[in-house]
């Protein structure tokens, strides 16, 4: 399978947060099975474990910082050793859309495709 690139990974990676915060079902199926979860929104780990993180916990690759940049360098060395150190919030950052998104915005996000 071709390497994402990084835009295409920033994009799923976004989705798949955005969907994590408002869809409280998929938090725990992604909680308990994040590969899973993770090939759905287009991130195939290609056999690696995922290690979910929280932000400012160490990692075994000794990238420190926690944006959505580096999570997409960790993706790709991660995928080549074998484990994937991925970082998420449990909640959506403060000021990052406080009003609850509606079934048709979900599905766009989702979808990857806005009207």
């Amino acid at each position: 399978m071709a390497e994402l690139t990084q835009e295409n990974f920033l994009q799923r990676y976004g989705n798949l947060m955005v969907q994590i915060w408002g869809v409280p079902a998929l938090k725990d199926r992604f909680k308990k099975d994040p590969t899973a979860v993770l090939k759905e929104y287009g991130m195939d780990t290609e056999g690696a474990r995922v290690t979910l993180l929280g932000p400012g916990m160490p990692n075994a690759l000794g990238i420190t910082d926690c944006t959505m940049e580096s999570q997409y360098r960790l993706w790709v060395q991660g995928k080549q050793k074998g484990n994937v150190p991925f970082y998420y919030l449990e909640q959506a950052p403060e000021g990052a859309g406080s009003e609850a998104l509606t079934d048709e915005e979900l599905m766009a996000v989702a979808g990857g495709w806005s009207i």
